[in-house]
């Protein structure tokens, strides 16, 4: 199945902005988290450059809906589904 990955803010510097990527039948978004990490070269298990993946500081959307709400890293993916990464910004 083909998945529609699109990457906003400081992510982007080590993962670009848009990539459609192959991945197995039945893959989840815990799967593509660790694709993604392979292709960043990344070597802490759990993080996407210096943010953690499962503690809220970056924010996954599977066609617009956050995986928080859903089954989180479990989240189911299907063909032709768009993710989003964000990181999640505050300030005044």
């Amino acid at each position: 199945m083909k998945v529609t990955v699109r990457i906003f803010g400081e992510l982007t510097v080590i993962l670009g902005n848009k990539h459609t990527l192959e991945l197995l039948e039945g893959s989840n978004v815990g799967v593509l988290v660790n694709r993604l990490a392979r292709m960043s070269d990344q070597t802490v298990s759990g993080f996407l450059g210096e943010h953690r993946i499962d503690d809220q500081e970056i924010a996954i959307l599977v066609n617009g809906r956050n995986t928080e709400l859903l089954d989180g890293l479990k989240t189911g993916l299907s063909d032709n589904d768009e993710i989003v990464f964000l990181i999640p910004t505050s300030g005044g």
